[in-house]
């Protein structure tokens, strides 16, 4: 019961990613943008961090190993059950990258565009600082979680032999991995609210649909290839 309803809590998820991607995208480029943005935003990161919460009670080897998923979103896009806090902020470096190219002659005119193409230097510090704090942040979770997979982190104690007794070694190591997937998962929400933080709105909905873009092709791809089936 409890894979089943994560399973629809991941599937409901989705679909809400689906339909804030493409009121985003249609608002970012609206009369009223202005006026839109800032709440669409918003309601982006707290679909995100509503879904962080509602995983936090589930039993950390599901949120590991999540069946829900298609063998490549795991393989090539799971970090700690999800996507690489690190991304994010890559993908805000490509978009940057493409659109300022893309708009260069109009910028060396000094006209601005206001998009992903038109971040500051002071926003690209703070995008710069980001990045480092993130991989720094990264890496100790990465670390704990081979501790903790290697048996290091976990206090052995004997059962007794009538085998009456607790696997306190086993639940042990299930706390581990749980507290190690709550703190990826808070990176992951951390990571996006500093980086909407950041931008403006306008800039803030362009990397959120790219970053949804992403997550939506890596399932579409599954799911095409027949490595999963959607529900």
């Amino acid at each position: 019961m409890e894979l089943e309803a994560a399973a629809r809590r991941f599937h409901l998820w989705f679909r809400g990613l689906r339909s804030l991607r493409r009121d985003l995208a249609s608002a970012r480029w609206s009369d009223d943008a202005a006026a839109q943005l800032p709440a669409l935003v918003g309601r982006f990161v707290a679909h995100l961090e509503s879904y962080c919460a509602a995983r936090a009670d589930l039993d950390p080897v599901w949120t590991l190993s999540a069946p829900w998923a298609t063998p490549a979103e795991r393989g090539a896009a799971y970090w700690l059950a999800g996507w690489r806090p690190t991304t994010l902020v890559h993908l805000l470096y490509t978009e940057s990258g493409r659109r300022l190219e893309a708009q260069l002659p109009d910028l060396l005119l000094g006209v601005r565009s206001g998009n992903m193409g038109d971040l500051t230097p002071a926003q690209l510090a703070q995008v710069d600082d980001l990045q480092r704090r993130t991989v720094d942040e990264e890496d100790a979770l990465a670390r704990e979680m081979a501790l903790v997979q290697e048996g290091h982190a976990v206090v052995a104690v004997a059962a007794p032999a009538d085998g009456s007794g607790l696997d306190v070694a086993g639940h042990v190591r299930r706390r581990r991995v749980r507290d190690v997937l709550e703190r990826a998962d808070a990176l992951r929400l951390r990571t996006v609210k500093r980086a909407v933080e950041i931008l403006e709105p306008a800039q803030a909905a362009e990397l959120l649909v790219a970053a949804a873009d992403l997550e939506i092709g890596f399932r579409e791809f599954g799911l095409k290839h027949g490595s999963g089936r959607d529900q």
